[in-house]
């Protein structure tokens, strides 16, 4: 049985790739190719990935430690586009909450693709379009939460020191 997105998958996998290669040269890149260059820079664990994101086998997915690198940095690059365009405006409120709760602004972008990526979960697996008032409802609970006090969350900032 033939895969329908290998294509794809090569095809963004050598187009990630590229990018890498623009970014190690120190070439200007523009657009979405200058967010997703210093996405790929924030993500030191993967630059290995990054090396040989255009001859990955497209037949299986690529993952470390359990996460797939190329879905991880599209994510984090959605959050920053959101951010920027403030697109919904709940995206960089939500980013302001969490830094002032003490997260680092990488934590933060991260907690906020967690409730992306668990929307696009939801996409899939009931076949359904994109849902923005939930997703703005989970970005105002997400920074509600962070408002109140977090002993907790400091305390395991202590412990990674």
């Amino acid at each position: 049985m033939e895969d329908p997105y290998a294509k794809l998958r090569h095809l963004t996998r050598a187009h990630l790739g590229i990018i890498w290669e623009m970014v190690k040269a120190g070439a200007k890149l523009e657009g979405e190719e200058a967010v997703m260059g210093k996405v790929l820079k924030q993500h030191p664990e993967y630059f290995d990935v990054w090396e040989n994101a255009a001859t990955a086998p497209t037949h299986e997915e690529v993952l470390r430690d359990g996460v797939n690198p190329f879905l991880h940095v599209t994510i984090h690059q959605t959050v920053e586009n959101q951010i920027a365009d403030r697109t919904p405006p709940q995206a960089a409120e939500t980013l302001e909450t969490l830094m002032q709760a003490g997260y680092t602004r990488h934590e933060a972008i991260h907690a906020i693709g967690n409730l992306i990526a668990s929307e696009i979960f939801g996409i899939m697996k009931e076949d359904r379009p994109f849902d923005e008032a939930s997703y703005i409802e989970e970005l105002n609970e997400l920074a509600q939460k962070e408002k109140r006090p977090q002993k907790r969350r400091r305390s395991r900032r202590k412990k990674r020191q």
